[in-house]
């Protein structure tokens, strides 16, 4: 009965055959779904992301290109440290500019233009087209920017809550000491890191599954 549990509660995964043109998302995705700030894989690996600021290389003059190359190459070769299984991925995706928080703001200033004792018309005509035109942009697509992530996972050993809790505690760690030494690393180039909450991953899975441009 032990060894029957025991076996129930590893993680087994398979990748299904996707044949008939009728599979969901849910079937063809890795995600289980999310525990507070991190995926929840069905290969059994909980996994964070870590946004980092770019860097323009390209205004940078020769030596000084030389010198963020070198301190990415010793970046990378301290990260890789002793763990034979450590996996990092760097990846940079292109995804709509959300302009949600700039539309809120130009709408409350819209609401107290015209809430003034003294109405200026040309002002609140202005505003009305400053919201017009980027909510035109933002339902469109058409404004895009660069994210530079870094994904991070560990291994949930088994199907246990007191496992999951112990990746986490390990993940914290990790994620916490990539975003000080990219900081550290990188300080001359003023480049920082934050580490992306739930609500921000899974804006931004969302936002790669609608993105067709």
């Amino acid at each position: 009965m032990k060894n029957g549990k025991a076996k129930i509660n590893q993680w087994a995964y398979e990748p299904p055959k996707f044949n008939t043109g009728k599979e969901t998302i849910d079937d063809m995705s890795l995600i289980v779904g999310m525990y507070e700030n991190y995926i929840v894989t069905k290969t059994g690996y909980l996994v964070g992301v870590v946004e980092t600021t770019g860097v323009n290389a390209d205004l940078l003059n020769e030596y000084e290109q030389e010198d963020i190359f070198s301190s990415y190459n010793s970046f990378l070769m301290s990260m890789v440290g002793n763990q034979v299984n450590e996996r990092q991925q760097y990846i940079e995706v292109t995804i709509p500019v959300n302009m949600t928080e700039y539309l809120m703001s130009l709408k409350k200033k819209y609401l107290q233009a015209k809430r003034d004792a003294t109405p200026n018309l040309y002002l609140i005509q202005l505003i009305a087209s400053y919201i017009d035109y980027y909510s035109g942009l933002q339902s469109r697509k058409n404004m895009t920017t660069k994210k530079h992530l870094i994904v991070v996972r560990v291994k949930i050993r088994n199907k246990s809550f007191d496992e999951l809790e112990s990746a986490k505690k390990t993940l914290n760690d990790k994620m916490e000491s990539l975003v000080r030494n990219i900081e550290m690393v990188f300080s001359d180039f003023d480049m920082t890191a934050n580490i992306l909450t739930g609500r921000e991953v899974t804006g931004i899975l969302k936002t790669l599954i609608n993105f067709k441009n």
